[in-house]
């Protein structure tokens, strides 16, 4: 596949529907390939007793009859799922323009750390950009921050 062909897959809209949207929680699901996937976005807290800063901490999974998973199923549309993800952080952003965005990647695949890494890097959030990768001894750990916040 070319670049030009993933970044097109970026930019196709996929349907999808609020289901939570307030202060503290905000999760959007779809319909893709015959799946539901589920985002979910929280306000976490994060930083020291002194200086705490409050982070939108986000993930999505997969939810079907006999299981849910944070892991590759091998089902297909994967670029589907990342353009639906794309577009639930987007109006994350636009609701409400948190000074950070959190995610973490789960070391047991050792290929989605730099997947994450390259999406992060090729995915135009406008005002935002990734900030950093602080790497665990089970997880990696993704931050995207807002241009005016670094």
């Amino acid at each position: 596949m070319k670049l030009s062909e993933i970044t097109e897959s970026f930019d196709s809209k996929i349907p999808y529907k609020v289901v939570i949207a307030s202060n503290e929680s905000f999760n959007t699901k779809a319909e893709i390939g015959g799946r539901t996937i589920f985002f979910t976005a929280n306000i976490t807290e994060d930083g020291t007793d002194n200086n705490p800063t409050y982070p939108w901490e986000i993930e999505f999974q997969e939810i079907s009859k006999n299981s849910n998973t944070y892991s590759k199923t091998g089902s297909g549309h994967e670029m589907q799922v990342f353009a639906f993800i794309i577009d639930s952080i987007k109006e994350l952003i636009a609701r409400y323009s948190p000074d950070e965005i959190v995610f973490g990647s789960e070391k047991y695949d050792s290929n989605r750390t730099s997947l994450y890494k390259r999406m992060a890097n090729k995915i135009k959030l406008p005002g935002y950009h990734l900030a950093s990768i602080v790497s665990g001894s089970r997880a990696d750990r993704f931050s995207i921050v807002r241009d005016d916040k670094t």
